[in-house]
């Protein structure tokens, strides 16, 4: 029972990495970061998109800028992001259902 725990734990940490990164190196969207950070839950792809964002530490290249330039650009990524991996996920649950 306690190598289960341990591995949940583990997982949480790990998966929660990329946020932490951004909190403890001050990045600019750290709050965008943690935010997406939950959803990626169910994405590994989604994970090292922002594993990456973190460690890089800087949001002004203009293909980031292009999606989270403005509040409301930042919001529209969260909800997009979000409504993509939960559409995935109930995809491929489907799926597995039917075999």
């Amino acid at each position: 029972m306690w190598l289960f725990w341990g591995g949940f734990v583990f997982l949480c940490v790990f998966n929660f990495l990329p946020a932490a990164i951004a909190y403890v190196n001050h990045h600019p969207d750290k709050h965008l970061l943690a935010m997406l950070n939950v959803v990626s839950l169910f994405s590994f792809a989604l994970w090292i998109a922002l594993m990456a964002w973190a460690t890089a530490g800087r949001s002004d290249h203009p293909m980031i800028q292009r999606f989270i330039g403005t509040p409301q650009k930042r919001t529209r990524l969260a909800l997009s992001v979000t409504a993509l991996v939960i559409a995935s996920f109930a995809g491929t649950v489907w799926s597995v259902a039917r075999a």
